[in-house]
């Protein structure tokens, strides 16, 4: 049998229960600091019996406000990605509004997709990460259509972000494994024409080798952002030199790695140094603990919110970059001494 509509209370129900207008449960939940505080506790106390709950989009849309921002980012399997949305909504909720998220799946096409679908929504600004920020259409489509958008993780000059140095960042992790003895240092990365945040690191870790006078870091690049293959380390482990330091542009890839490594037979950091990018939580729980460049994440999402409902307001966003540190886990040894 077809199951019968819940009933949910209305307006006019919470009003004439209440013995006020509808107008007045209206502003009850829109304006309260209009009513007398015996009127507004005595809508809230049927409002709480009836189990009321105001229906926000739909005065949103006639007030011409939904109080709702949506977020594009590449994948919430990436634990770095979803503690920047928790970063985000704390923020949101405590300022009145809601977050729509999405994932584009490191995909241009998707991302697309993804920012049409949150616009279709009614959202008042974006929050997004995007695969090329300096060749973004989604971004060009954003600015010419007068939306709000804030980028997270990627830099620009030409839009306003929140991120942190990746270059700067790479290249104290480079400078740091020279400091153990690494000279032969291979950059693992996903596909850089998805990620432009992989690119600059790999960009860091390269002008750092060249200030110190080191080969030039080799370059390992995966067909997926968060997973290894395994034939393209094996391969990289037969060349002569090989290297004694794996860097990995996110922390996914770092773990993927370590596993793959040890289907090969090789123990990091015994046989090979493995380190990674974002200190996600969970590095600092692997045995032995990641060794990795952390990014607050969760401030990226907060402070970049922060900066689109500046804009809401009307108010110039600032292009922001936030502080990175080195956390050196175990995963790491210094290097053998050359033969």
């Amino acid at each position: 049998m077809p199951s019968k509509p819940l009933h949910r209370p209305s307006i006019l129900d919470i009003a004439r229960d209440a013995g006020v207008s509808p107008a007045t449960v209206s502003r009850a939940f829109n304006r309260p600091q209009l009513l007398k505080p015996d009127t507004l506790q005595r809508i809230e106390r049927v409002a709480r019996k009836s189990r009321f709950r105001p229906n926000r989009l739909g005065s949103g849309l006639r007030s011409g406000s939904t109080r709702t921002i949506g977020m594009a980012l590449p994948t919430l399997r990436n634990p770095v990605f979803a503690e920047c949305f928790e970063g985000a909504e704390a923020w949101a909720h405590d300022n009145g509004y809601s977050i729509m998220v999405t994932t584009t799946g490191y995909d241009v096409t998707r991302e697309a997709a993804a920012v049409h679908s949150l616009i279709d929504h009614q959202v008042e600004g974006v929050l997004l990460a995007v695969a090329n920020a300096a060749r973004s259409a989604t971004l060009r489509e954003l600015a010419e259509d007068g939306l709000p958008y804030v980028l997270v993780y990627n830099e620009s000059p030409s839009h306003p972000c929140v991120s942190v140095d990746n270059m700067a960042a790479a290249g104290d992790m480079l400078c740091w494994l020279a400091g153990q003895g690494h000279t032969r240092i291979a950059l693992v990365t996903g596909p850089l024409a998805a990620s432009d945040r992989a690119r600059r690191r790999l960009q860091g870790a390269r002008a750092c080798a060249r200030k110190l006078g080191l080969p030039p870091p080799a370059h390992l690049p995966m067909p997926s952002h968060t997973a290894a293959d395994v034939g393209i380390l094996r391969q990289a482990l037969r060349e002569r030199p090989a290297p004694t330091a794996l860097f990995c542009s996110n922390d996914l890839l770092a773990v993927s790695v370590i596993a793959q490594l040890r289907a090969l037979g090789l123990h990091v950091p015994q046989a090979l140094s493995v380190c990674g990018f974002d200190g996600m939580h969970l590095a600092a729980l692997m045995v032995p603990p990641l060794t990795t460049v952390e990014q607050p994440s969760r401030d990226i999402g907060a402070t970049a919110c922060a900066q689109l409902l500046a804009r809401l307001r009307g108010e110039s966003a600032v292009s922001l970059r936030l502080p990175h540190r080195l956390m050196a886990g175990g995963t790491v040894a210094a290097a053998a001494p050359s033969p």
